[in-house]
């Protein structure tokens, strides 16, 4: 490899930015009030976002190890492919397309409109109005985003792109500024930190959901597995990034609620089913009136950012699926003058819309999870299959080896979250 070459790769820090720009976003802003509803306890939320950043952090050094053994494009796909799992792998990949992708979407759609009516302090005479009005913005929302991404207006987008990630940024710093500035001058919720695991819930159950909310947060850790090959001296750069990267994100992320609970009491944050609730009591709390809506204001730049993300992802990954005639050729079809692949998006926005009526967030979050770590349970097996050569397939020489424990430890994770979940709830677990 050329010095030239070596330049144009991926240094220690440069992939540590990529994983924490690619964890933080919409999800620290909709899963703490869905957390502390399942553990009840100051003390048992903060366990959980600590447990959920190390089983994010152990998922992603076994997954570098799959990313470098097998270098090809498609993740799981590609993994459970390379060990002939292809009847597997094909249900996986459609379960993505059809299920998890649109699914995420939906979440972030029923965020954005729980932040503005949240925001707006709409109020309204019945439920069903509200959810008529809850439907209409997030509709709304989704096909401006489907104009937008059907004509390639990509300077925009990418500009818009750049403006979510600033008040990502900024909506989190005001977050843990207010918090420590409140501490210092006023103190803190006594009642919160006095006895802090005071009415903890840690029925199996209800433990399992809080962590999904969590690891719902902590995901894109994979993400450097799409990007092995421009990683400089992966051997080294890679443990490096996860490490520092995963430890960034939990230090954030414990801030932020630590932040929530110095200004905010327990029953104020679980007072509302609006997920929005605990961010916009905090900033009327901390910037008094004239300043309140610029936390929902924030916040909903960031979703609408996370929104087209996941739509550009999504509706791609749908299209190479069709490319590839696992799904109806037209949904392969492309707009040859804006480069678009219109009915990929067509179909990804009908699939979250119809998500979207599913159930409330905290429901869509625990199905989108749940058929996560099914999938991740299969590829954990489908690494240890590799590890033991079981497949008889060839690896890449230069594949990083973690220590066998490390993915046998994250089997029976994934296997302990999803078992537990369908005791727990039926309802929940299977669709």
């Amino acid at each position: 490899m050329s010095k030239t070459d070596e330049k144009n790769m991926m240094g220690r820090w440069g992939a540590t930015s990529y994983i924490v720009g690619n964890i933080i976003g919409s999800g620290i802003f909709i899963t703490p009030t869905t957390i502390l509803n399942n553990v009840h306890s100051v003390g048992a939320s903060l366990l959980i976002w600590i447990l959920a950043g190390i089983i994010a952090t152990l998922g992603a050094l076994c997954y570098v190890e799959l990313g470098t053994s097998i270098r090809k494009s498609g993740g799981d796909f590609a993994y459970l492919c390379h060990v002939r799992w292809t009847a597997i792998a094909f249900s996986f990949m459609s379960c993505a397309c059809i299920f998890t992708n649109p699914g995420t979407m939906a979440i972030q759609m029923e965020t954005f409109s729980e932040y503005v009516i949240q925001g707006l302090k709409l109020e309204f005479c019945n439920s069903s109005t509200r959810f008529i009005v809850n439907k209409l913005i997030s509709f709304s929302l989704i096909l401006l985003l489907y104009f937008l991404n059907c004509f390639s207006v990509r300077a925009v987008v990418a500009r818009f792109q750049m403006v979510a990630m600033g008040a990502k940024v900024i909506a989190s710093g005001i977050i843990v500024i207010c918090g420590i500035v409140v501490w210092l001058s006023l103190g803190v919720q006594s009642d919160n930190f006095k006895e802090p695991f005071a009415h903890s819930n840690f029925y199996p159950g209800s433990v399992a959901l809080a962590l999904f909310s969590g690891l719902f947060s902590y995901d894109g850790w994979d993400i450097l597995n799409y990007g092995a090959e421009d990683v400089k001296k992966p051997r080294r750069v890679m443990p490096f990034a996860i490490i520092v990267g995963m430890s960034t994100c939990a230090a954030l992320y414990i801030t932020m609620n630590l932040s929530y609970f110095v200004v905010l009491s327990v029953p104020e944050v679980q007072s509302s089913n609006a997920v929005a609730m605990a961010s916009l009591t905090f900033a009327e709390k901390t910037l008094g009136s004239q300043f309140k809506y610029a936390m929902p204001f924030l916040v909903c730049i960031v979703l609408i950012g996370s929104l087209n993300a996941t739509l550009f992802g999504g509706s791609r990954y749908l299209w190479a699926s069709a490319r590839e005639r696992h799904f109806p050729s037209f949904i392969s079809c492309i707009n040859r003058e804006h480069d678009s692949p219109r009915a990929a998006l067509f179909v990804h926005v009908l699939l979250s819309m119809a998500f979207s009526f599913l159930g409330n967030l905290e429901e869509l979050i625990n199905y989108v999870a749940f058929t996560h770590w099914i999938i991740r349970s299969i590829t954990m097996l489908s690494l240890l299959c590799i590890r033991f050569n079981i497949c008889k397939r060839p690896v890449h020489e230069k594949a990083i080896r973690v220590p066998l424990i490390l993915p046998i430890i994250f089997l029976i994770v994934c296997l302990s979250l999803v078992s537990i979940t369908i005791i727990q709830s039926f309802k929940s677990s299977i669709v």
